[in-house]
Parts: structure tokens; C-alpha cells; sequence
């Protein structure tokens, strides 16, 4: 798990943007709409996570959303 103290300084608009809450939000957002939804680790700073429909074969899946 990456502590935000290891991360290089970002505004704080980008920390809370690339949040895993965020991305739990606009995971939630696709759901509504009829659509599986997952929220993936990228392994990358400037975006460490992301809300996806379809995760690729080297996301690192956090949580997954299915009706």
C-alpha cells in the first residue's frame, strides 16, 4: 500500500481526484448506469487508482461492482 508521505508532492485537488474513494465514486456512477464497474490499482503516482468497466489482464483489481 502507498502512504501519501512516500508519494512526490501533487496538489491536493489531484490527491483527492486520484483517490481510491474517488474512484469507488465513479465506479458506483458506471454501476448505476446497468454497467459492471471496478476500482484497479495502477501502480503509478500520478494516478494510483482507477475506476474501469472492463479491468486488463495486468490491473491490480481493488474491488469489483456486478449485478
Amino acid at each position: 500500500m502507498t502512504q501519501l508521505a512516500s508519494l512526490p508532492i501533487f496538489s491536493t485537488k489531484r490527491l483527492l481526484l486520484c483517490s481510491r474513494e474517488n474512484a469507488a465514486r465513479v465506479a458506483a456512477q458506471i454501476f448505476d448506469q446497468n454497467r459492471r464497474a471496478c476500482v484497479v490499482r495502477t501502480g503509478h503516482p500520478l494516478q494510483p487508482y482507477r475506476a474501469v468497466e472492463v479491468p486488463t489482464r495486468s490491473d491490480e483489481v481493488e474491488m469489483v461492482l456486478c449485478a
